[in-house]
């Protein structure tokens, strides 16, 4: 047994901060660029300092205190969140490692790696992400990471090293959604673009984008496949807390005394039927 710090990045932060960035994913009937506005002016009104590395149609991502924060501007946007917590550890070392969410997922803390800005520079390292891709094809269905031009800035650089930066739509292979509609369940890949499946089948060899794969699961089973974030966790009642672990393990932290910033979050409510859970989970040293 060791004894490790384990350090929260999200209870560092305003309670008010967290609060104000929760609520703006329960909003209803607002624009993914009003939703992007509110977090920021969250972000200023308690002077936080941030820079905004990139916002995507469900998520916007800032980076702070060294760490890329991504908030969800909506329900999809948790479900990313939730994802890439949970599938963290299986794609490493080959994807930004997610250190901290909070259970309702509108907050998830990874490692900052720089988006590849231009896809000419992504195409520099394919033959590493080639090889990434192949490790992962063999157990997972891969969605939105494949070598293609609008692909490039969902990978990034950590260490020196090409990784996976947006991993929301990477599922487990052995998942029923993904079979074919011959029943078939095994599906290779038809090129090394690791963008389109073909089904196993001699007789059928029907072939699927992995979009349209994905878009078989709906929100509603994105949410439920992925909602055990606090599995293996370890509890944490403070900002900063040191814990005996084993040395072989990967640790997670729970925070159970981070206060319900959501008693007004009425919308929240007549949607999921409860109240969200503010606890917050961690994995790791940071």
């Amino acid at each position: 047994m060791a004894e490790v710090k384990f350090r929260s990045r999200l209870a560092e932060l305003p309670t008010e901060v967290r609060e104000g960035l929760a609520e703006v994913s329960y909003q209803i009937g607002m624009t993914p660029s009003a939703r992007r506005q509110r977090c920021i002016d969250v972000l200023n009104k308690y002077d936080v300092p941030f820079k905004d590395i990139g916002t995507g149609t469900n998520r916007f991502i800032i980076r702070h205190s060294g760490y890329a924060i991504k908030i969800a501007l909506d329900r999809e946007g948790v479900a990313d969140n939730k994802q890439e917590w949970v599938m963290s550890p299986t794609l490493a070392p080959d994807a930004a490692p997610a250190h901290e969410i909070t259970r309702g997922g509108h907050l998830l803390v990874a490692s900052y790696a720089p988006a590849f800005t231009s896809y000419s520079e992504f195409i520099m390292y394919r033959a590493k992400i080639v090889k990434i891709l192949e490790r992962w094809g063999s157990r997972f269905l891969l969605g939105d990471v494949g070598i293609t031009s609008i692909n490039y800035a969902n990978w990034g650089i950590l260490h020196g090293e090409p990784v996976c930066i947006d991993y929301a739509y990477v599922f487990p292979a052995d998942m029923d959604v993904f079979t074919c509609v011959c029943g078939c369940k095994h599906m290779t890949f038809t090129d090394t673009t690791f963008t389109q499946y073909q089904c196993g089948n001699p007789k059928c060899k029907m072939k699927y984008t992995d979009r349209e794969l994905r878009n078989r699961i709906s929100q509603d089973e994105r949410l439920k496949l992925f909602s055990n974030v606090s599995k293996n966790a370890i509890e944490m009642t403070a900002p900063t807390k040191i814990v005996e672990v084993d040395d072989n393990l990967v640790q997670r932290y729970v925070d159970p005394d981070e206060p319900n910033p959501y008693v007004t979050a009425q919308a929240y409510i007549d949607q999921f039927g409860f109240p969200p859970d503010p606890t917050m989970f961690r994995r790791g040293e940071l």
